[in-house]
């Protein structure tokens, strides 16, 4: 359902071409008020975060092991276990949380007004297994594709 544009809007300056440009700004006129009543998506971005800040922590582990950096400086090597252990269980929350996290995010954009009606139970699904069966192989692409899709239908993030 669209609304009648009035004169004091920006709606009035929007290109209504046939070119791509025109109709993604048309579109994005009335993005403002398409509001969906959901933060879940910030734990769908905190997956490629997560992976990101995994890796490069995965690297200074592992090179500062095979280099022997912190060997015999009992201090640091406990704490460098000590990281690996929050990032392990950081890991595994943020695992359970991911597939409830599009879920409960998908239902809460396909209930809005807006271009994009995500199936939910699909993207559940297949944030589930990719969380069971690859880790993050799977489940970096789709929380990113999904942030993307998400971003052209609401505008956030």
């Amino acid at each position: 359902m669209s609304r009648p544009p009035d004169d004091s809007s920006d709606e009035a300056a929007v290109s209504t071409d046939s070119d791509a440009g025109g109709e993604t700004a048309a579109r994005n006129a009335d993005r403002p008020d398409a509001t969906v009543d959901s933060q879940w998506w910030y734990w769908i971005a905190a997956v490629p975060v997560f992976f990101v800040l995994s890796m490069g922590f995965g690297v200074v582990f592992v090179g500062s092991v095979v280099l022997g950096l912190f060997v015999g400086e009992g201090g640091a090597t406990v704490l460098l276990f000590v990281l690996a252990g929050l990032f392990a269980l950081a890991g595994v929350a943020l695992s359970v949380l991911f597939p409830l996290a599009i879920y409960v995010d998908a239902e809460a954009v396909s209930a809005a007004d807006v271009d994009w009606d995500p199936d939910a139970t699909l993207y559940a699904l297949v944030a589930l297994a990719g969380v069971l069966l690859t880790a993050f192989v799977v489940s970096v692409p789709l929380a990113l594709y999904y942030l993307y899709r998400r971003h052209g239908a609401v505008g956030v993030p």
